[in-house]
């Protein structure tokens, strides 16, 4: 297991089809997720946990509360119940070594949902997609600007949103941006916090002005902080098309969010299990990249409308 390959579009159908062919029952299933507070992805974990049950396999989650720390001791305990195999979201994966270690002690792959690839992960589903919606917001403000970005660097997608950030600050001498770390828990009061504080910082600026958001949740408190200080001139941009961000960019409070297929994902994750476990030691690790869909005032309506909350 040491080379890594990137599973295209095509390729995914090929996967799930494979997969299915070699289903297995009375599996045991591990999900690390990275918070319960995180809309987005307890949405993935349903599709995960609604993937496996179908099959008649068992699933525990275990709730890390934004800490690797906490989620590393979940791995642990995991490995020790000898789960089949452990997903595990959002987590930048290089920074779990110890708790992959004891997944491979056991003999248990890790799954990565959101945390990229590293040693002893078998399957990665990377879910930054951060370009498209830097694009829109530079085009938007003309490359020039006061911009707030809202960020979480432990985080593997977040931070690959803010790398992505912070290119486009580099190339463009004319935007004066300012980082803050937001908390988690907490992220809609830590934004909403920052935002506030961030907004009397600025006053005294011409704009145009912007905020981007690792994701939707911190965007809200954002936007909370927006309407208590009465400013509708700045424009938010954030990821994951959630409901409430969903609703907000129809009634114009936000600019734009975008969402990442993450159904697909979380159901390719599950359907990938019993074809690793088939193939063992002869399994090539692998990532793969989920669609996305940019969500603004041009196609709420239908995107509403394929896609009820």
């Amino acid at each position: 297991m040491n080379c890594t390959k990137l599973i295209g579009a095509a390729a995914l159908i090929g996967l799930s089809f494979t997969s299915a062919a070699v289903a297995q029952d009375d599996l045991s299933i591990g999900i690390v997720t990275f918070s319960s507070s995180d809309v987005d992805t307890n949405q993935m974990i349903d599709t995960m946990t609604e993937a496996a049950t179908s099959q008649g396999w068992s699933v525990e989650t275990l709730n890390a509360n934004g800490d690797p720390s906490q989620a590393i001791t979940a791995m642990k305990q995991l490995a020790t119940k000898g789960v089949d195999a452990i997903i595990i979201t959002v987590f930048d994966s290089t920074g779990l070594a110890a708790g992959i270690a004891a997944a491979e002690e056991a003999n248990i792959p890790v799954l990565s949902a959101g945390g990229g690839m590293a040693p002893g992960i078998a399957l990665s589903a990377s879910t930054g997609a951060a370009d498209p919606l830097v694009a829109l917001m530079l085009e938007d403000i003309g490359n020039t600007g006061t911009l707030l970005d809202l960020s979480y660097h432990p985080g593997v997608p977040c931070r690959e949103r803010a790398d992505a950030f912070d290119a486009a600050v580099a190339a463009n001498p004319a935007l004066k941006a300012t980082t803050h770390e937001i908390t988690i828990p907490g992220a809609a009061e830590s934004s909403q916090a920052a935002t506030s504080a961030w907004l009397t910082a600025t006053a005294g600026d011409e704009g145009p002005f912007a905020i981007f958001n690792c994701y939707d949740d911190n965007a809200m408190g954002a936007i909370a902080a927006l309407k208590q200080n009465g400013r509708d001139d700045v424009l938010v941009y954030s990821f994951n098309a959630t409901a409430p961000a969903v609703q907000a960019v129809k009634d114009g409070s936000m600019r734009a969010t975008l969402g990442v297929d993450l159904t697909s994902a979380g159901q390719i994750l599950v359907d990938t299990i019993p074809e690793i476990l088939a193939a063992g030691d002869a399994w090539e690790p692998k990532y793969f990249i989920p669609g996305y869909t940019m969500v603004t005032k041009d196609n709420v309506d239908a995107f509403m409308a394929e896609n009820p909350q």
